[in-house]
């Protein structure tokens, strides 16, 4: 895995590197201080912590000219700037950091780009038949009615909770009822869910239209908890942009 890490200032770069480091070992980090160097000498990268605010070419620009340049890169942009993260995800990127940084905001972004990255890998040598063998669907087992059953993520359309209990709506239409944990649940699922509201988390392969007070998923509305509508937005332009690019 080789990561870049693209800022104009020398303190940011070292204290990025240090947090990269911390998660994982197993990461070939490469530093640059402007994004031509980057472009240049990093553009092969599978993931990019990037700048905005950079003398010269700005980190948006230098974004564009690698998706145009057909990198497949995972990017996480690091910046003062908080208003330029609707057009950050026009470039696919998949997390949006403002400085100064959340130290624990700063891990989960770096968790979730080396997870998407060897995603992409998995996914790229798959298409590529390096792996011919067919990739089972990821699945959890849940006791419901007093047996176990094996519960296919992608055929969930959404989870509400009650007080313990989880109801499963699946894309059949059947309900699936069982005692557990919804954050258990979200952390299980992976990035194709979003947790909507405190009682429901949604599949978003599975939304037909939005606003910013409720959800439909298959005809249901589902609210949206206060606060959580511009996160949605994010992850749902965000899930739409990496079914294109597969």
């Amino acid at each position: 895995m080789k990561l870049a890490i693209c800022d104009d200032e020398k303190d940011i770069r070292n204290y990025l590197e240090k947090c990269v480091r911390e998660v994982s070992s197993d990461v070939d980090i490469l530093t640059f201080p402007n994004a031509g160097d980057l472009l240049r000498d990093g553009s092969d990268a599978d993931i990019v912590f990037l700048d905005i605010q950079m003398p010269g070419m700005d980190g948006m620009k230098a974004a564009r000219i690698l998706r145009t340049t057909g990198s497949r890169a995972v990017i996480v942009f690091v910046t003062a700037l908080e208003d330029a993260v609707f057009e950050a995800f026009e470039v696919d990127a998949v997390h949006y950091i403002v400085k100064p940084f959340d130290k624990s905001r700063l891990t989960d972004a770096i968790r979730k780009a080396i997870t998407v990255a060897n995603e992409r890998k998995a996914v790229a040598d798959i298409l590529s038949g390096e792996h011919e063998e067919e990739v089972p669907p990821r699945s959890f087992t849940v006791k419901s009615g007093g047996v176990n059953r094996r519960v296919i993520l992608t055929d969930i359309a959404y989870a509400e909770v009650f007080d313990r209990r989880i109801v499963l709506h699946m894309q059949d239409k059947e309900c699936i009822e069982f005692y557990g944990r919804m954050t258990e649940l979200e952390h299980v699922s992976g990035s194709d869910f979003f947790r909507i509201h405190r009682a429901y988390l949604i599949n978003l392969k599975y939304v037909s239209s939005y606003d910013s007070k409720s959800v439909a998923v298959m005809g249901n509305p589902i609210p949206v908890a206060r606060g959580k509508y511009p996160d949605f937005v994010k992850a749902y332009m965000s899930y739409y942009t990496r079914l294109e690019r597969l």
